[in-house]
């Protein structure tokens, strides 16, 4: 169950960092805003990157108010937009959301629950006597003491 989960995961941030090249991919660098250097969606490494930062939940308000339309995303010189047009994008509130809550509160509790459960499995003691174990004994002693005395 362990792969399928992580491979789940990696459809998630595959699928989500696509879309994120595809619409926040334009927009300029700017070191006072959360779309720097370090965390823009310009190489899908870089997505890859926002998009775990964002599941860490480590500022991704930010991340998604800088994309929104309310943010002062301006395009990319090299994009081939004009120069003060803005790259902004109203799709940022639902992507973010979407991405957050799937990450937050679906994707990594299933991850950790197929953990505890392979761990429930692997530690549980095979060596307890059961039931089965009390008859086949009742059964064995009868034939050495089948008076009971």
């Amino acid at each position: 169950a362990l792969p399928y989960v992580a491979l789940l995961i990696a459809m998630l941030f595959f699928i989500y960092a696509v879309i994120g090249m595809q619409m926040f991919g334009k927009i300029a660098l700017n070191d006072e805003t959360s779309i720097n250097d370090n965390n823009n969606f310009q190489t899908f490494f870089n997505s890859l990157l926002v998009l775990f930062r964002s599941a860490t939940g480590e500022a991704w308000q930010e991340i998604m108010y800088d994309c929104g339309p309310n943010g002062n995303a301006k395009c990319d010189h090299r994009s081939r937009s004009k120069k003060d047009e803005s790259c902004a994008s109203s799709f940022a509130i639902p992507y973010f959301l979407s991405f957050y809550i799937l990450c937050s509160f679906l994707i990594i509790n299933l991850f950790v629950a197929v953990i505890m459960d392979n761990f429930d499995y692997l530690t549980r003691d095979w060596s307890i006597l059961g039931p089965h174990h009390l008859d086949e004994f009742v059964r064995l002693w009868s034939e050495y003491d089948p008076e009971a005395k």
